[in-house]
């Protein structure tokens, strides 16, 4: 099922390692409209759990998926109302919310060897490619498991949904993982 989950980009992918490890890997894409079209091309009679940043482009396969779910500031889950297709909105952009996260928790990413500047992470997150060329994946693992360790809420929810959705890919009852997110989410 880890081939059916499919993050857009290589910090999507870092970090749901972390917070779900795969037993094999998960399905890397470079870019949205990348993971789109895994979706419909490769994917379309079969469970498809898309994981991407909610970015200024919305692509018109998005426009056919039903809200789930908000996290505000945080996460949005998608169905697909004929598929067994997935998607799960960072929001917002995977950077600004690993800064969020981290204020939630009360953790310094100066502690962790990462800039707690929004540009300055940008800059290290965006010329990242792949863990073996990137200095700081060490640190970002370390920044992924401390959310993790902490409980953030929008770790946990990230957790939470991923986790459920590869368990019961075509059987996912909405109301059940609803119940369960507000659980989560304090409400």
């Amino acid at each position: 099922m880890d081939l059916n989950v499919i993050p857009e980009c290589y910090l999507d992918t870092k970090l749901i390692k972390v917070a779900v490890p795969p037993k094999g890997r998960y399905n890397h894409q470079k870019g949205c409209p990348n993971v789109i079209k895994v979706m419909r091309e490769k994917l379309p009679g079969d469970f498809a759990l898309g994981i991407i940043d909610r970015d200024k482009k919305i692509l018109a396969y998005t426009g056919q998926f039903d809200l789930v779910y908000e996290l505000p500031d945080a996460l949005q889950l998608l169905k697909h109302p004929t598929r067994h297709h997935y998607l799960i909105f960072v929001l917002p952009a995977v950077e600004k919310w690993l800064l969020l996260g981290a204020e939630e928790v009360d953790l310094k990413l100066t502690d962790l060897g990462l800039p707690h500047d929004l540009g300055k992470l940008c800059d290290i997150t965006k010329t990242s490619k792949s863990e073996n060329d990137d200095p700081y994946s060490d640190h970002l693992t370390k920044l992924f498991r401390e959310l993790k360790r902490r409980k953030s809420v929008r770790m946990q929810v990230l957790s939470f949904w991923i986790t459920y959705l590869k368990e019961n890919p075509y059987t996912a009852d909405m109301a059940q993982l609803v119940a369960e997110t507000n659980v989560l989410a304090g409400f």
